[in-house]
Parts: structure tokens; C-alpha cells; sequence
């Protein structure tokens, strides 16, 4: 099969979405097929094997307006001849672009909402009521849980079958050891690690992570801030408060480093970390708390899109939308190590990729 991926962003990105896109390129060509990602144009972008990548200058979405030749996207989609399209995630261009002529899409279409994190907003009402006329010209629609707000919203509409598809992740292959990583910052031996994983932006939240930090009593820690600049304001608000919080706090063997790395060395950082800070206030189902899961790495977070389906094992970590519980379980949980407990096969790629496997009939 001729199948396209259509995603807002792809690799160097290192959001949940991109990696979902990436997660589902790999098996589909695992599977013999041609795959074809849609995505927006980067600089010298890495080329893969098997993969075919095209770029489109367009960046927003319906709500916000267009910027870029949105007719190219549009005839692409139009004179493609695609077994498969398969658009990931609402709220953004390669998904909006398509709804008003969707109808003269003839490939069979799928769709990922991942979680209409709009939909409260008075901006997006029109959107969703427009996506509701639309939604009957997919062929497959896949949800990551029913109490999603995705799920609530195209299920109303009783012609229509959801499919239920949790999220994963893959073991990770750290790219050097714990020791390497030990000299290569520059850390102390004892130095208890944490990390968060996110593009810094204000609605990931690496503020917060920064006041948990704050706010815990352990000593001799450094906590890795991991993620692209996507906001130029808000990063350097991110860059203030390290600066002053690394000041504050160098009796104590405390400190915070900002790094824009790979995709690689960031899932490395994790996977060798003690414990992982999530600190966002708009997600759907974090595939980095997934990551977190399948390393063995409790995660402390904010009650967030659907996280709150993992509090069900305080064993693998703590979920509060409250300061002081967050920090003080963070202080809990570095004082514990070793102490993981929970059967990760049901949350590998592997196993799930199967049910796409028979949802999309590949």
C-alpha cells in the first residue's frame, strides 16, 4: 500500500504527536509499505531511509488563519493517489486544510483527533461544530480512550465507529551510559536526576516543573529542562527563572540545565534520570509519561488530558494539581529508588501497533 502521514510537525520536533507520526511510519514500512509524511517545511531536514517527506510552507489553522500557499496542500491531497491518508491530530493546518474539500479526497481516509484541546474555547465553537459536518468522510476514526474529549464529541454522531487505540512507547536505547552522562554535564556522582521533556512553550509548562523544584528539601539534584524554543518570550522567562534559581540554590548542590537536543539524547537523559517533572497544562495523552512508564522512571505530574488514567498505581507515580503535594511525593520518591512496580508489555508500540494493524486493514 501507497500510504500518507499528515502532521503539522515531524523529526527534529520531539512532541507526542511527531513521535506518534514517526512511531507509525516505521511499522507501517516495517509492514512493506510506501509511506509519505505531509508536514511543515524545515531547513536542511534529515533525510530517512524509506521515507519520503513532503513539506509545505503553511503554518495555522482555521481558527487563527492561514500563512503559506494553503491551494499546493490542497491539490496534493486532491491529485494524490494514496491507498491511505492518515491525518494526525485537529486544531492545525494539515487537518483543517483538507475538511472543506474532503469530499474530493479519493484515498481512504483515517483520523487521529489527539483530543480537541480547543474545545472549551469560545474561539473554536464554530470549529467543532464545523468538524462535526465533516467527520462523516473518514473512513476510520481512532481515539486513545473514551473519556477523552474527542471520543465524547464524534460519538454523538451514532453512524460512526471510534476506534479505541491507547498510546505507548518503545524501549528505550540509551545512546551512552549513566557514567558518560555523569561527565558530560559534569555532575556529581550522588547527584540524584530528574528531567522533563518538552518544547518550551508556556502550556508545557517548564515553570512549573521549576517550582516543584523549588519547592522540594532534597539536596544535590540537577533537573534537565529538555525541549525546543517554540515561544521566544516564554523561553526567555524559562531562562530567567534557571538563572536565578541556579544562583539560589548553589549551597545546595541544586541546579537546573536548559538543553535543545536530539530526539536520541533526550529519551537517553530519561531513561538514566531518577525521576521525570510533567508539567503541562494542555495535553491529550502524553506519550513521554508512556516513556517514562516503559524506563521505569516515576513521573510526578499535573492532572493533565487523560494522565489521570495512570493514578489508578501510585507505585509508578503521583498526579496532583496541588504544589505541595507534588513536591513533597518528588521528595518521597528520590528517597525511594528501586521501588518500580508494574508490567510494561501492554504499553509497548509493538503490541499496539497491531490493532492499527487491523483497524486500518494493513
Amino acid at each position: 500500500m501507497k500510504i500518507l502521514i499528515c502532521s503539522e510537525f515531524f523529526y527534529p520536533h520531539i512532541g507526542g504527536v511527531e513521535k506518534h507520526t514517526q512511531v507509525l511510519a516505521s511499522y507501517f514500512i516495517k509492514w512493506k509499505h510506501k509511506v509519505h509524511i505531509a508536514t511543515s517545511f524545515i531547513k536542511n531536514r534529515q533525510k530517512f531511509k524509506n521515507l519520503s517527506i513532503k513539506e509545505f510552507n503553511i503554518s495555522g489553522n482555521i481558527v487563527k488563519g492561514y500563512r503559506g500557499d494553503t491551494l499546493e496542500y490542497q491539490k496534493f491531497l486532491i491529485n494524490s493517489k494514496y491507498d491511505l491518508i492518515f491525518f494526525n491530530a485537529a486544531q492545525q493546518w494539515t487537518l483543517d486544510l483538507v475538511l472543506p474539500i474532503i469530499d474530493l479526497v479519493i484515498s481512504k481516509k483515517a483520523f487521529f483527533p489527539c483530543g480537541f484541546s480547543r474545545i472549551n474555547n469560545f474561539l473554536y465553537k464554530p470549529y467543532f461544530s464545523y468538524l462535526e459536518t465533516r467527520i462523516n468522510f473518514f473512513d476510520n476514526i481512532i481515539c486513545a480512550n473514551k473519556n477523552a474529549a474527542d471520543y465524547k464529541l464524534i460519538s454523538k454522531n451514532k453512524k460512526i465507529n471510534v476506534d479505541i487505540i491507547n498510546n505507548g512507547a518503545e524501549i528505550i536505547k540509551p545512546v551512552y551510559t549513566k557514567k558518560k552522562l555523569i561527565k558530560k554535564f559534569k555532575l556529581n556522582k550522588s547527584q540524584k536526576i530528574m528531567c522533563n521533556i518538552s518544547n518550551i512553550k508556556y502550556w508545557k509548562g517548564q515553570d512549573r516543573c521549576i517550582k516543584i523544584f523549588e519547592n522540594m528539601k532534597t539536596n544535590d539534584t540537577v533537573l534537565f529542562l529538555i525541549g525546543k524554543n517554540m515561544n521566544k518570550f516564554y523561553y526567555k522567562f524559562i531562562c530567567f527563572l534557571i538563572k536565578r534559581f541556579n544562583y539560589k540554590n548553589k549551597i545546595k548542590k541544586k541546579k537546573i540545565i536548559l538543553l535543545n537536543t536530539t530526539h536520541e539524547e533526550a529519551r537517553t537523559i530519561l531513561h538514566h534520570s531518577d525521576l521525570f517533572l510533567f508539567g503541562s497544562r494542555i495535553e491529550y495523552d502524553p506519550l513521554v509519561i508512556y516513556e517514562s512508564i516503559i524506563s521505569k522512571v516515576k513521573f510526578i505530574s499535573y492532572d493533565v488530558g487523560l494522565i489521570s488514567h495512570h493514578n489508578h498505581n501510585p507505585k509508578i507515580g503521583f498526579i496532583s494539581n496541588d504544589i505541595g503535594l507534588l513536591s513533597n511525593k518528588a521528595d518521597e520518591y528520590l528517597q525511594k529508588l528501586n521501588t518500580y512496580s508494574l508490567n510494561v508489555d501492554k504499553f509497548l508500540w509493538k503490541n499496539i501497533m497491531n490493532k492499527y494493524k487491523k483497524v486500518l486493514s494493513l
